[in-house]
């Protein structure tokens, strides 16, 4: 296989995860992150890593947003929410801190790639990115493990970052003066 026909089957399947995703669970994540006082990230791998950039975005738009295991990272309370990552929604350390955030009162948003996992369930709610996982036992894509998931996951809250830009008005200058300038 060439690169040329390599990216055109995972587009191929990035776009077939993606145009299955439910609206009504993405406009609650929406107004779940605007009414949030502060917006915590949770995820381990590669799905961690992407829960990141989304933490990034989000203060680049004005949020205050934190990533769950950083040592700078504060307690998390009532009027708080967490985005919890998982493609298997069975990471135990993610669904450990969202268990955590519920018990002091903060709203939970599960991203999970199957509905009916334990991180699901114990959300108050669930945007379903229909992919395989590193526990499914039948795959559609021809990458390995949970890629589809991550990838997919990185183009959807990047699109969550597009929205929330449009809803808060926020221009490319706004967010680039809380861009980091210690690079």
């Amino acid at each position: 296989m060439e690169i040329a026909a390599a990216l055109r089957q995972i587009l191929g399947e990035v776009r077939g995860v993606l145009e299955q995703v439910e609206p009504g669970p993405v406009d609650r994540l929406l107004d779940a992150v605007a009414s949030a006082q502060r917006i915590y990230v949770a995820g381990e791998g590669r799905s961690g890593l992407v829960a990141r950039t989304f933490a990034m975005r989000l203060v680049h738009l004005g949020f205050t947003a934190y990533a769950c295991g950083e040592t700078i990272t504060p307690a998390i309370g009532e009027g708080d929410l967490c985005v919890a990552c998982s493609g298997s929604g069975e990471t135990p350390i993610t669904c450990h801190r969202a268990a955590q955030s519920r018990k002091v009162g903060a709203t939970v948003a599960a991203v999970v790639a199957a509905p009916g996992s334990a991180l699901g369930a114990s959300a108050d709610f669930e945007v379903v990115l229909p992919a395989p996982t590193k526990v499914s036992e039948r795959s559609s894509s021809r990458q390995f493990g949970a890629t589809l998931f991550e990838q997919a996951l990185l183009l959807f809250l990047d699109a969550a970052v597009l929205l929330l830009q449009e809803r808060r008005g926020a221009s490319a200058e706004s967010m680039r003066a809380k861009h980091t300038n210690l690079e």
